[in-house]
């Protein structure tokens, strides 16, 4: 859960049909800590599960940065979840932004990486699809004209958010990231918004 470099042009808040996508808020460690530290939210993430305490750094660096690039992704109305119902206001998951192939935001500030979590009890429901498409929205009309993101293999349902939100597939990159002791590979999508 990267907090710490931030996009050079901000997202306004962004609201969908069940969504608002908001900057973090000191009063989110709950909520956040609910699916950061989820052993399978954090499943194919390089962060995580959390403890208390990354998760209460994570949010305290969020809403120190500003976080133009972590929005907390809140339901705007109650939902009901394979646990419940879940109350409006509450944040099931983060979408951030970062430099484009690892790279600080300056060397294309056209570009962006993406990446996103929703809590385990809402998967299913489309939320993640709906941020995500909210999201580039904003980042689109702040300029950004070319998205990525990032998942592994065998993570069909964040490549199905992706290919929904309309990202293609470009390359498998062998050895990509070294997660919790192991080398992991990723596929890359890109999205290219044409104006």
């Amino acid at each position: 859960m990267r907090a710490t470099r931030p996009v050079s042009c901000p997202y306004m808040e962004a609201v969908s049909s069940r969504l608002v996508l908001r900057p973090f808020a000191a009063t989110d460690v709950d909520d956040v800590h609910l699916w950061a530290s989820d052993p399978a939210v954090c499943f194919f993430t390089d962060w995580g599960p959390n403890s208390q305490a990354e998760t209460e750094a994570f949010v305290a660096d969020a809403v120190h940065s500003g976080s133009p690039d972590n929005a907390a992704i809140t339901l705007a109305n109650e939902i009901l979840g394979a646990s419940g119902p879940v109350a409006a206001g509450t944040v099931v998951g983060n979408i951030s932004a970062f430099g484009a192939h690892g790279n600080p935001t300056e060397v294309n500030p056209d570009a962006r990486e993406l990446g996103w979590v929703v809590r385990r009890d809402l998967w299913g429901l489309g939320l993640a699809t709906e941020a995500v498409t909210a999201f580039v929205r904003s980042l689109a009309d702040a300029g950004v004209n070319e998205f990525y993101a990032r998942c592994r293999p065998q993570n069909r349902a964040s490549s199905r958010v992706m290919e929904h939100v309309g990202f293609e597939y470009v390359r498998t990159v062998s050895r990509d990231k070294f997660v919790r002791g192991a080398w992991a590979d990723s596929d890359i999508y890109q999205l290219v918004i044409h104006r």
